[in-house]
C-alpha cells in the first residue's frame, strides 16, 4: 500500500488552493463549492482507497481502510487550517469563515478559538466524519470487491 496517499494529498492541496483563489476572486458559492476538500476527504478519498486495498489482498482490509482515512483526513484537514487562521487574521466575508457557518470569522471571536479552538475542534469533526462515512462506504466496496 505503498504511496497510496500520494496522488490525494496532491489533489486535496490543489483543492484547497483552488477554492481560495476562486472565493477571494469573488467566484459564486456555486462554483468555488465544486472545490470542496471536505467532499473529496470524506467520500471521493475513501471510496478510492477502499478499491486499492480491496484489490491489495492485504490481511486486514478494514483495519487498513480506517487507519488510512483517519491519516488522509488529518493530513487534508492540516491543509485546511491555515486558510482558517488567514481567514481570522484577515477578516475574509466567505459564509464557511464565519461564526454563523461554523468558522472563526465574527464577533466575540478571541486568538485563542480563531487560530486555536475552532480550526481544531472542526479538524476533529471532519475526520470523525470522514471515518464514520467515508469508512462505512468504503468498508462496503470492500465487501463487494473481496466476494
Amino acid at each position: 500500500m505503498k504511496g497510496i496517499l500520494k496522488w490525494p494529498l496532491i489533489i486535496a492541496a490543489v483543492l484547497v488552493i483552488a477554492r481560495v483563489v476562486l472565493e477571494r476572486a469573488g467566484a459564486p458559492n456555486a462554483v468555488s463549492n465544486i472545490f470542496s476538500v471536505a467532499v473529496f476527504y470524506v467520500v471521493v478519498a475513501p471510496l478510492y482507497f477502499a478499491t486499492r486495498i480491496a484489490k491489495s489482498g492485504v490481511a486486514k482490509p478494514y483495519v487498513t481502510l480506517l487507519k488510512t482515512t483517519a491519516l488522509f483526513a488529518a493530513l487534508a484537514r492540516s491543509m485546511v487550517i491555515p486558510i482558517y487562521w488567514l481567514a481570522y487574521t484577515y477578516q475574509w466575508p466567505q459564509s464557511r469563515f464565519s461564526v454563523a457557518g461554523g468558522g472563526n470569522v465574527g464577533p466575540g471571536v478571541g486568538p485563542f478559538m480563531g487560530y486555536v479552538g475552532i480550526p481544531l475542534a472542526a479538524a476533529v469533526v471532519w475526520i470523525l466524519v470522514s471515518l464514520v462515512f467515508g469508512g462505512g462506504l468504503g468498508s462496503i466496496i470492500i465487501k463487494f470487491a473481496r466476494k
